[in-house]
């Protein structure tokens, strides 16, 4: 009986005797990459109101959207909005809505960036384009932390911990849409005062953007069953 020589593998086949432990292995990394993304995006958004005054100066600055008008800061300024738009474009939400909301939220946060504030910072003016679409991003957030951050809660069975998150969903959702709200107020009523009241409104506004997504990390680790371990050498290469 002749034998016919066995065919040589075929290089771009894959090993499917393994393939649970590859795709074990892959949504490990899927689940780390989804949460460090989510940390991300806190610590860029926790950066920008303090990172743009230790370059660009404190004195003399009332707003942060000003920045964009101090050389030392526009690009900065620009880039950190760019990677944080960019960032919640990318963010795949886990429902349809939430997704377009986020997707939105971004385009709106680089509007922000490319349409400019007043160069006259003390200006009344009772609307511009800019503040539009920064309170327009404030608010596709604020739906986002009210309405969909909470829908997967009741996967956590401890009363209190759910309670927790709950809390702060709200809290941080209602500072996202509140703060940015009374920025406005004080620049339209008071801003040819020129103090840094307005700057620190806008500065806690973001603070709460950033709180929000740390707790969507922390929720997305318990849910996730991820250790803190697993996170560090992860990020460590």
């Amino acid at each position: 009986m002749i034998r016919t020589p066995a065919e040589p593998p075929d290089p771009k086949a894959i090993d499917w005797a393994r393939k649970d432990a590859y795709r074990k292995d892959f949504s490990r990394h899927a689940n780390l990459a989804f949460l460090i993304k989510s940390f991300g995006i806190g610590v860029i958004a926790l950066l920008v109101p303090i990172v743009l005054p230790l370059v660009g100066g404190y004195e003399g600055h009332f707003s942060i959207s000003y920045f964009y008008h101090v050389p030392a800061t526009r690009n900065l300024f620009v880039g950190l909005l760019w990677a944080l738009g960019l960032s919640l474009i990318l963010f795949q939400g886990l429902s349809r809505w939430e997704n377009l909301l986020l997707s939105a939220a971004g385009v709106f946060l680089i509007l922000v960036a490319m349409v400019p504030s007043n160069v006259d910072q003390c200006s009344d003016t009772m609307f511009s384009w800019h503040a539009g679409f920064a309170v327009a991003f404030f608010a596709c957030l604020f739906v986002v932390a009210l309405v969909f951050a909470k829908q997967r809660l009741n996967y956590i069975l401890w009363p209190p911990l759910r309670e927790r998150f709950s809390r702060a969903y709200n809290g941080a959702g209602c500072a996202m849409i509140g703060l940015p709200l009374l920025a406005w107020a004080v620049h339209l009523f008071d801003g040819r005062d020129c103090g840094h009241t307005v700057y620190w409104i806008e500065a806690a506004a973001i603070f709460a953007f950033a709180g929000y997504w740390f707790t969507k990390t922390v929720e997305y680790k318990r849910l996730l069953g991820l250790s803190l371990r697993q996170i560090a050498a992860r990020l460590l290469g």
